[in-house]
């Protein structure tokens, strides 16, 4: 490893702890959280350290999951029955029951990790954004 690249991995920035917790709150503010998130990746991407990368395109892609997951269900109720019914509500009871946990203590999980500065993976979508860890 050249001096560069160690410079690039020992580099501490916010950005991953940043990225996790928009990808927590996304999971109850989709919409403009989730465009917030696509706002952090353009933006601070290139310059940010390995750590943060890794965190970045994992919460990512676990936040494009997630919405899509809410469009899907939103758009099947709005094809069905409508909101005003008892198959809208157990949607989003299934939604909030079984999606939200789900996503949300591998946010947890990713967070505390990204808080101490540690890469983390993601189950599944670690092995598609392609993150190799030490651990």
């Amino acid at each position: 490893m050249n001096q560069q690249n160690l410079k690039q991995l020992k580099k501490a920035d916010h950005i991953a702890a940043i990225a996790e917790a928009l990808f927590i709150a996304n999971l109850l503010f989709i919409g403009v959280v989730y465009i917030a998130l696509w706002v952090l990746y353009l933006v601070k991407y290139k310059t940010a350290s390995a750590v943060s990368k890794s965190h970045l395109k994992q919460t990512l892609i676990a936040s494009t999951i997630s919405t899509l997951i809410v469009l899907v269900l939103n758009i099947i109720i709005v094809l069905t029955s409508g909101y005003a019914s008892a198959t809208a509500l157990i949607m989003a009871e299934m939604y909030l029951m079984l999606v939200v946990p789900v996503f949300l203590v591998i946010g947890i999980f990713g967070f505390t990790k990204a808080v101490n500065e540690q890469f983390y993976k993601y189950p599944l979508i670690g092995r598609l954004a392609g993150v190799e860890t030490d651990s």
